[in-house]
């Protein structure tokens, strides 16, 4: 089975143009039993008639691609198998339309922007999510707490600065309600020097460093190759607006 990923869309009707209900109805019957849009589970769609907007959660194979290309296709001027009457294919080229996909704990997230008269969506991709952590880190600023201090970034993700030297080592705990670890980090090498899943009670950078140098420390396994390091990521960037790049079409 491929993987599964999670979609959502906002379709927000023409306010100005005569609502046609039956085209709206068509709309949503045809999503809730489309296969593209039903890969994993249910296609649940809502719609409020006071916003005029059409609330849809979904699910898609490996990526929503299917998903965006089966909507252009409907309102595109070629045509080509359509499913859907003039009628409602006229209503989704007037919508407004906003949404995205993503698989949870994986590198992928997208987001896709449709104005009204368009018959293309803009695509965004997210370019972070495979990033070590030295760069996640300067992503959400956490090099700028004052020792000792703690943030709360992303969902729910805790980040505290346990130590900082002269020489820009930064010692800190990252932490959500799945666990977290302790991780050093050289900023002026741009690199992890050591990461435990288990604090060990670790009290300073120098007691990790000479340990290390002694043998008395051994690092267990890289960040990347702990369970929770892509979930935890995505926990603390998926979400942020300046991660998402438009894809060049050409």
């Amino acid at each position: 089975m491929a993987n599964i990923a999670s979609g959502f869309l906002y379709i927000n009707l023409d306010k100005y143009s005569e609502l046609n209900k039956n085209a709206v109805d068509e709309i949503i019957n045809n999503l809730e039993n489309n296969y593209l849009f039903t890969y994993g589970s249910n296609c649940d769609a809502n719609f409020n008639t006071e916003n005029r907007a059409i609330d849809l959660g979904f699910t898609g194979r490996w990526t929503c691609d299917s998903c965006w290309e089966w909507i252009e296709n409907e309102i595109s001027d070629g045509q080509n198998n359509v499913e859907l009457s003039l009628e409602a294919r006229t209503l989704l080229l007037n919508s407004e339309i906003s949404g995205g996909s993503y698989e949870y704990g994986t590198h992928h997230r997208d987001r896709v922007e449709k104005k009204n008269g368009a018959k293309k969506f803009e695509r965004y991709h997210h370019t972070k999510l495979d990033s070590e952590w030295p760069e996640v880190l300067g992503i959400i600023g956490a090099y700028n707490l004052n020792q000792g201090d703690s943030k709360y970034c992303g969902n729910d993700v805790q980040i505290t600065l346990l130590e900082k030297s002269e020489a820009e080592k930064y010692f800190f705990s990252i932490c959500d309600d799945d666990g977290g670890f302790v991780i050093l980090i050289d900023k002026k090498l741009d690199k992890v020097e050591f990461f435990s899943e288990d604090d060990d009670g670790y009290e300073s950078i120098n007691e990790i460093l000479e340990g290390i140098e002694n043998g008395d420390i051994k690092q267990k396994r890289e960040p990347e190759k702990w369970f929770g390091n892509g979930e935890l990521i995505d926990n603390l960037i998926g979400e942020m607006d300046n991660c998402f790049e438009l894809t060049k079409t050409f």
